[in-house]
């Protein structure tokens, strides 16, 4: 029996959707509430969802059908299970809704397309055959706008599902009719249409469909016949068709490449700002491109200067800096000026070093994709949340023309080094005396971009541009100041290299005194810019900047006063890089008298659950570790508050758990307060037991609870402390030792890379743990191998990190379990000798080294096959203890005697450095 729908309960809904777009909060949130009821109890629901987006009753109902056809794409996205068990309510979505393709409102012919491919998503093109002849029926229609809804449509699926039909035969019979046929409409005189096509065309170019290819040369004239076409969107996806025909078959390119580039530096030109940037990602992708090489080179001359010109400010970016206060460090930031703040990943423990290396690249944050497009249904596309390494604007915008210009710029330099200066140079020099400052501010910016890629061609210049910058930190316009804090710590490596060997005041002491007088600017953006210009310094300098140290705390501390929300973000970085880099410095009491109270006093003016806490807590825990037992009297009430942290979000996590109304917490509170702790018990270490007697909250438990916790970076955080307090304070873990290797041992697991840092720190906390535990860590010794042997021996993704801290580990049981892991010893050693062979001389790789010799003592027959890789890793061994020669000329001695051609079967497979060392300091 056909459905049709009540006109009663229709009345209601479309009433009730009237409600949801109230300004009302309490119409609006009992409307919600009545959807949300409907949508878990009536699969029919999405059967008046589409009689109501689909068959409007007037015409000021746009936004109620918009909301319903909304709500209709959401629950087959997330629904589906439960709709198509009514298979009728399914039938008749699909027959229902291809006919809001053909309506005269761009926005509902969006959405239509995009519940469209929501069902193809779900269900697949084989549980709906017809579509696709539908819809290219539609696509030869006489009407325009039907064309091109019914081809919005198609880029949708293609863009969602096209794999599937590139990857089945029938569906590879389908494309080879439909191309041919988008590669006619793609001249029709509907603009639109012609758009649409390429578009359609250009998703099967990076999935390398036969089906396209068979046509590649009719779709390279098509683009090029529409290549001038009148209509923006027309022009700018032919960019794009370049731009991934460069990844997919730069062969059909390569005998068109001058051309195409002079297309590509014509549409940087265009009026159209989306026209000009995909133009220019061709060059980005150009320069990336190692196979053309020599054809690019001969290009370089025509396309520097292009990208020189675009990385100028725009006249409408002039215009909103010059309506920008230059004096705007009172001003409070806006709510839209702060950026999202998260917790950033400790990196995992390493084998080389224990000290933390904290990523000093701030995270640019989430785009506010929650606006409501009017020609659009774009609620589905991903956020893009990516991190730039390199801020090459540092403007008022996000990705444009001018930062895609200057990323082509870097990776051109990087590509071709010092091959472009000779096209660069005389122009760049000409630019930075340049009368007007967007064209002086575009060279320092196109200096800083070359300073990777360029800087040994760049060393006899630099003596006299670094000077010229430092003067530009002066500059009374803002944006300058601006650039030339980031230019100057593109070259911080150069500064600080050059400076060690001719002195400190030529260039060394201008910069830093430039950069920390940035710090302290009227503007914002410039006191941004010096901050993050000054964290680049230090990672560079290092201790290099121990005898400035107070001037640098007094200049940052004065921060403190100045800078509002986003900056006092920024730095914190800057603060934890430096104590990162030089925090053996600074435990006298006059660093800490400068360096505590305003980090303190901030500490204490935010509540519990303001999300600012986060950058403050990870630099604190840099703090606390690198200050030690100097950071005692401040420790007590840091140390109960970051727990109190930590009890009160595992509560809240567990209550919303239970109760689905209530907001899960942020899992980012967990990490930091962990980092914190774990900063706490580095510095502290036997003093930090006294803090956990005094707690009133069970910590061990609770951090117990953190191991298991869904979230990859509330475990990584939690087994880094459970580490630390392996190292620092193991009276107080050794009692929960049996649920800690519980929780422990399964996730030494290197099979998913998305967990490699769990599994990393888990892998290290182990070996820890083995140290301290001695001999009572035999029960635990069979199931850490069993897992151990894995990481260490097998092939492909796992990070090299974590196969040497699983080396590490089993060494480390062998120092007290030596019988219980020699039997297995043939099954790893190869491995083993791999992994820890060439990393430096610390304790760890120590200690691993002492417990091997114990083992390999018990089973000398173990090293079979591998023996010249384990003599060859003690020869290479630089200084050990004198504990660890004693037992490596023990090891050495016996193996001399047990092979009788020593040195042709074993010595003569060394290479020469370690083989002269095992000569000199073994008798080899």
């Amino acid at each position: 029996m056909s459905w049709s729908p009540q006109p009663e309960i229709m009345q209601q809904l479309r009433l009730v959707f009237v409600n949801s777009l109230s300004p009302d909060n309490a119409l609006r949130g009992a409307a919600t509430k009545t959807l949300e009821e409907a949508r878990q109890t009536r699969p029919d629901l999405n059967n008046y969802l589409v009689d109501i987006f689909v068959n409007p009753t007037t015409d000021a109902e746009i936004h109620l059908r918009a909301s319903a056809g909304l709500m209709l794409k959401n629950n087959i996205l997330t629904q589906y299970e439960m709709i198509s068990r009514e298979q009728s309510v399914v039938e008749y979505i699909k027959e229902h809704i291809v006919s809001g393709l053909s309506q005269p409102i761009t926005m509902i012919r969006n959405i239509a397309g995009s519940v469209v491919s929501a069902l193809v998503i779900k269900g697949s093109f084989k549980s709906w055959p017809d579509i696709l002849p539908k819809l290219m029926t539609l696509a030869s229609h006489d009407n325009p706008v039907v064309q091109e809804g019914s081809l919005s449509a198609l880029a949708k699926l293609f863009e969602d599902s096209g794999s599937e039909l590139d990857s089945d035969p029938e569906g590879q019979r389908i494309l080879s009719f439909m191309i041919p046929r988008f590669l006619e409409l793609a001249r029709s005189p509907s603009p639109k249409v012609r758009s649409q096509c390429i578009v359609c065309l250009n998703q099967f170019i990076l999935r390398m469909s036969q089906a396209l290819f068979v046509h590649i040369d009719l779709f390279l004239t098509t683009l090029f016949e529409l290549a001038l076409d009148a209509d923006p969107d027309v022009r700018r996806n032919i960019c794009t068709a370049f731009v991934m025909l460069l990844d997919a078959r730069e062969d059909k390119l390569v005998p068109h490449l001058s051309g195409i580039v002079d297309y590509s530096l014509h549409c940087m030109g265009d009026d159209d700002e989306q026209v000009a940037l995909e133009a220019c990602e061709f060059l980005l992708g150009l320069a990336e491109h190692d196979q053309l090489r020599n054809q690019v080179l001969s290009l370089l001359p025509k396309i520097l200067p292009v990208l020189f010109r675009c990385m100028v400010y725009s006249e409408q970016d002039i215009l909103r800096f010059e309506s920008l206060a230059e004096d705007d460090a009172e001003m409070e930031d806006k709510a839209t000026d702060i950026r999202p703040t998260h917790a950033k990943s400790r990196t995992a423990h390493n084998a080389e070093k224990l000290s933390q290396d904290i990523n000093k690249n701030l995270d640019n944050g989430l785009a506010d994709n929650n606006k409501f497009d009017a020609e659009d249904d774009d609620e589905d596309d991903d956020d893009d949340d990516d991190e730039d390494d390199d801020d090459y604007s540092m403007d008022l915008s996000d990705w444009n023309l001018r930062k895609c210009s200057a990323a082509a710029l870097d990776i051109f330099a990087s590509s071709y080094h010092e091959s472009i200066l000779q096209f660069s140079l005389p122009t760049l020099k000409q630019n930075l005396v340049s009368h007007e400052w967007p064209v002086r501010e575009a060279a320092i910016l196109a200096y800083g971009a070359i300073a990777e890629g360029c800087v040994d061609g760049m060393s006899p210049f630099l003596p006299e541009v670094i000077p010229y910058f430092v003067q530009s930190l002066n500059d009374p316009v803002a944006p300058i100041r601006q650039i030339t804090c980031w230019t100057l710590g593109r070259y911080s490596s150069w500064i600080c290299y050059r400076s060690a060997d001719i002195g400190y005041e030529q260039e060394f002491i201008p910069v830093l005194t430039g950069l920390l007088k940035c710090c302290l600017d009227v503007n914002k953006k410039v006191q941004e810019a010096g901050c993050s210009g000054f964290a680049n310094f230090a990672e560079q300098a290092g201790g290099l900047l121990v005898p400035y140290l107070m001037h640098i705390l007094q200049n940052l501390t004065l921060c403190f006063q100045k800078y509002q929300s986003k900056n006092l973000a920024i730095l914190y970085d800057a603060i934890q890089t430096l104590v990162d880099k030089i925090g053996y410095a600074m435990k006298s009491k006059e660093c800490i008298d400068l360096l505590l109270p305003p980090l303190i006093e901030r500490w204490q003016r935010l509540s519990d659950d303001d999300t600012d806490l986060f950058p403050l807590l990870e630099c604190l825990s840099s703090v606390t570790a690198a200050l030690g037992d100097n950071f005692a009297p401040y420790a007590q009430p840091v140390f109960q508050r970051a727990v109190k942290i930590l009890h009160d979000n595992l509560l809240m996590a567990q209550e919303a758990s239970v109760d689905p109304t209530l907001e899960i917490p942020d899992k980012d509170f967990l990490v930091t307060a962990l980092d914190l702790l774990d900063g706490l018990i580095q510095g502290l270490g036997s003093l930090a037991s006294q803090l956990i007697d005094q707690s009133q909250y069970p910590l061990m438990q609770m951090v117990l609870m953190c191991l298991r916790d869904p979230v990859h970076e509330v475990r990584q955080s939690g087994f880094a402390l459970i580490g630390d307090m392996a190292i620092g304070c193991f009276d107080v873990l050794k009692p929960f030792i049996p649920s800690i290797m519980t929780e422990l041992i399964p996730q030494i697991d290197s099979r998913d890379p998305g967990c490699s840092s769990v599994c990393n720190n888990a892998t290290w906390a182990a070996g820890e743990i083995a140290l301290q535990l001695g001999e009572d860590i035999r029960p635990f010794v069979g199931p850490l191998m069993e897992r151990l042997i894995v990481v260490v021996a097998i092939n492909g993704y796992v990070e090299q990190t974590i196969i040497e801290n699983a080396a590490i580990t089993i060494g480390r049981l062998g120092i007290s379990c030596p019988e219980v892991i020699a039997p297995r010893l043939d099954t790893f050693a190869a491995y083993w000798c791999k992994a820890l062979r060439m990393i430096r001389d610390t304790d760890e790789k120590e200690s691993a080294f002492k417990g091997m010799c114990k083992i390999v003592v018990i089973n000398p027959n173990g090293l079979q096959g591998c023996l010249p890789d384990f003599v060859e890793a003690i020869g290479m061994y630089s200084e050990p203890s004198d504990e660890l020669v004693h037992m490596f000329s023990t090891v050495l001695g016996g193996y001399k005697c047990l092979v009788s051609d020593w040195d042709q079967l074993v010595m003569s497979q060394i290479p020469d450095e370690a083989r002269h060392m095992l000569k000199d300091r073994y008798d080899a």
